[in-house]
């Protein structure tokens, strides 16, 4: 059934939206760029320029997750973070307040993350999550303690951020593969305790509107799993996990059928990309055909579309990246901040 769906909407509809990490040639510097891609080998390039999160200056910020046409973006250092919204059809930007993290506990390191953005379509609202962690040092290794995790959620309907009072499942993995919204609910990577007493991973997925959560465990797809790299993505209206190992260049793709029912994952294709590809990082994302995109890694660096159906790499992208990531966009005309209030 999945397979059949594929088949039948491999065309591409909306373009790419693609944030990418790259180096400047003046040498140790790297920046962040957006791109919007579009035609049958992704020919038709065009560069986004982004709104600054500081006053007076350029800042590289990394795009957490782009719904309904609006892009979430961000800058996080330690407890510092700057949080934006930005609708590249119409310009329209907000930095969103915030929130109260205290820095204070005795021999503790603070951090924050952004955790997740998405429309609450129960109550007409866009909402962003973090979470508050905080990091000592034993035996010269950085621990987290988990007593002082504080997770909140921002509104932008209310325009303030609360506290909540939930024990969520410790976060893992925190990067631009690690994260998935799709109907109201957002996706991550986290860990919990089994039964036996030792930590797995899960698939995390919180709910905006009634803000709870559920998880969802994946240890049968771990089963002589060589440590694979895993991305999170929507593909075809599922939550679909990407799985890629260095040994052979293989990949392979599953798909939840149900959140909360392991069962429910369905290993919907397993291929392999050859000599084409070190996937030793976080680099396999969705474009906007029946297609993925993947890091090419030698000296040209660039990207490289591969077709999940014919199970041929189509053509090189001619892009440069040390990072990236990718979300179909579906550009909207509504303003974000009237609509809500």
């Amino acid at each position: 059934m999945y397979y059949e769906n594929l088949k039948s909407k491999s065309a591409p509809s909306s373009p790419l939206l693609l944030w990418r990490e790259c180096s400047k040639s003046t040498g140790n510097i790297y920046e962040n760029n957006v791109h919007l891609l579009s035609g049958k080998r992704y020919e038709n390039i065009v560069t986004l320029v982004m709104p600054s999160l500081f006053e007076g200056y350029d800042d590289s910020s990394c795009v957490l997750d782009c719904v309904n046409g609006i892009i979430c973006h961000y800058v996080e250092g330690g407890t510092d973070i700057e949080i934006g919204f930005w609708n590249p059809k119409t310009d329209e930007h907000k930095i969103i307040p915030p929130s109260i993290i205290i820095n204070d506990e005795p021999g503790f390191h603070g951090h924050v993350t952004v955790q997740g953005f998405g429309y609450d379509n129960m109550n007409d609202d866009y909402k962003v999550i973090h979470c508050a962690y905080y990091m000592y040092v034993y035996n010269g290794i950085f621990l987290e303690e988990p007593t002082l995790r504080i997770w909140q959620i921002y509104s932008l309907k209310n325009n303030c951020w609360k506290k909540l009072d939930l024990e969520m499942t410790k976060t893992t993995n925190i990067n631009k593969a690690s994260v998935a919204y799709l109907n109201g609910v957002c996706h991550w990577w986290g860990s919990e305790f089994a039964t036996n007493g030792f930590e797995e991973q899960v698939l995390v997925s919180f709910n905006l509107s009634t803000e709870t959560f559920q998880t969802t465990s994946i240890v049968w797809l771990q089963i002589n799993d060589a440590h694979p790299t895993r991305s999170l993505v929507v593909l075809n209206e599922s939550v679909t996990l990407i799985s890629s190992f260095d040994e052979d260049s293989r990949i392979e793709m599953s798909i939840l059928g149900e959140v909360g029912v392991k069962e429910s994952w369905v290993k919907l294709f397993t291929f392999t990309l050859g000599p084409f590809s070190d996937l030793r990082i976080p680099t396999v994302r969705m474009g906007n055909k029946c297609d993925i995109i993947f890091f090419i890694r030698n000296d040209s660096n660039e990207l490289a579309s591969f077709d999940v159906i014919t199970g041929k790499v189509i053509h090189n992208i001619n892009i440069k990246t040390l990072m990236f990531s990718t979300w179909i966009y579906k550009e909207s005309l509504l303003s974000f901040t009237k609509e809500i209030n």
